[in-house]
Parts: structure tokens; sequence; C-alpha cells
């Protein structure tokens, strides 16, 4: 943390050449996540959620100004004490979104489950979604339907991305995440006894006729190609979502959404227990 004034504040970081600011910015591609092993946060909501979940969060900036006529950031900011002052022309650097809330912050990267635990009845699986904002909503609806893993193929947008982030909205600090993964390394990670189950466009089964109270997993193919030769030469079942004719398809996002809470639906009604017995077994 940089020394104080007389004051007691730190002193005002003013440049975009600050270190600090410097290892925000490189946050914003995948090889600098991966250096410092963060991942970009801005804005008070999404830190906010940070800081309820406890996450490590290795650097904080905030624009004091801003602070000041913002009783919800200044509420913020006094609950960390790592956080320091900074111009609006460094928080803008550091910052991905082109009006900057006023708070940027890089939290730490967790590291990706070893396995899914046996009691989890859905996992999500992005097959090559590489649309950032199709992946950060994938997320988030996720969390919304009570899954607590969601992993990523290859080809996939970077779940810890800043746009990814923006979308999930706060899911990153209740999900367990794992991504850019081969089909093995996925398949391992899921275990045994799962059903593998492909969205797809024109398969004969509607989604809600598929009985989710079994242990799944759901896998939400590219928006342009759909699921990839992996996914479906290693389905055991196929769904689709009916339209009415004049609809081709639904985005990525929008099509793993409706699946997902009809999982939740059907697990909420039954309380799961099928699930649960077949985990026990």
């Amino acid at each position: 943390m940089a020394p104080s004034d007389k004051s007691g504040r730190a002193p005002t970081i003013e440049s975009p050449s600050n270190q600090t600011v410097q290892m925000l910015r490189e946050l914003h591609e995948t090889g600098g996540r991966r250096e410092h092993g963060a991942f970009l946060v801005e804005g008070t909501r999404l830190v906010a959620e940070a800081a309820a979940a406890s996450w490590p969060l290795l650097a904080v900036l905030y624009d004091p100004e801003k602070a000041e006529e913002d009783e919800g950031l200044s509420s913020l900011v006094a609950q960390l004490p790592q956080a320091l002052p900074a111009s609006a022309r460094a928080i803008k650097h550091a910052s991905d979104t082109v009006t900057p809330q006023g708070i940027v912050a890089a939290a730490r990267i967790p590291a990706p489950p070893v396995e899914v635990e046996a009691r989890e009845q859905l996992v999500l699986v992005l097959d090559g979604v590489n649309d950032p904002g199709n992946a950060g909503t994938l997320l988030r609806s996720a969390a919304g339907a009570g899954v607590r893993t969601v992993l990523a193929s290859r080809g996939s947008a970077d779940l810890f991305g800043p746009k990814v982030v923006r979308g999930g909205m706060g899911a990153h600090f209740h999900l367990r995440l794992g991504g850019n993964l081969t089909w093995e390394a996925i398949l391992a990670k899921l275990g045994q006894g799962r059903a593998l189950v492909v969205a797809e466009r024109g398969a004969a089964a509607p989604y809600y006729e598929f009985d989710w109270l079994r242990l799944a997993v759901l896998i939400v193919g590219s928006e342009a190609r759909g699921p990839s030769p992996e996914a479906r030469q290693l389905a055991t079942a196929t769904v689709s979502i009916p339209l009415e004719p004049e609809v081709e398809s639904l985005n990525a996002a929008v099509a793993g959404s409706v699946i997902l809470f009809e999982a939740k639906r059907q697990i909420n009604n039954h309380g799961g227990r099928r699930a649960g017995q077949a985990a026990r077994a």
C-alpha cells in the first residue's frame, strides 16, 4: 500500500503509468490474467459482490471525487482498507469500460475444480461458446438455476475476461469455474454416472421431456456452429427447444438459460431426491 500523507489518506495515484494501474490494465488480456493470476472487476456492484463473498482482492483503485458524490461507492471503499485513491484518468486507463464507475479491482483467479462433487445435480459445459456476452449470461443463469460448477472447452470465451465478468454480474463469486479445457480434461472432472445432454436445434426430444432429476451435464454449443463433433459423439441424449416455424434458432445464452431453468423447475418440484439417491449409490 502506498504511504499515507499527513491526513492519514494515501496520496492519489495520478499517472496511468503507475505500477498498480499498469497491472490492472494488463488484466484486459488473457496473458496478463495468466501472469498475475487475477481478473478485472469493475463497478460498485461487482466489487461489492466480491467483497461480500470475501473474495481475495489483490488491488483496488477508486475515484475519491466520485466517492464524495456516491454514498454507495463511499460505503464500499470504507469496507476495503486496501483501496487506493486514483485520478479519473488513471481509473479510465485501468478500466475496460468506456465510462468507468469509479472503482476497479484485481480479483484472484481461483484454481479450477479438480472434480465435480457427487452431490451436484446439474453441471453446465460451454462447448465453444466464444461470445463473451453469451458466456457471461450463461454463467449468471447457471448461478441462478443452482448450478455450482461450469466448465468450458477450448475455443470458448475466457471465463475471466472483462466482458464475461460483466455479463456474469457477480456469478463468478458463486461458481466453481474451469476454462480452456480439453474434452479429456472435462470428462475427468465430471467423473462417471452423469447423462451428457447436448442442446441441439432439431433434436427430436424437447428439453422439458428430459428427466432432469438424474445427475446430468448440459452442454451448450457454439452460437455459429452448434455442438462440436466431440460433444455430439459423447452425448447420451440430445434435446431441443421447440420454436415457431418462422424462428430459426435462439442464441446460446437464451437457449441454455431456458433449459437450465426447466431443470431447476423439475428439481425444485421433486426435491432432487432421485439424484441424491444416485449420488449415495
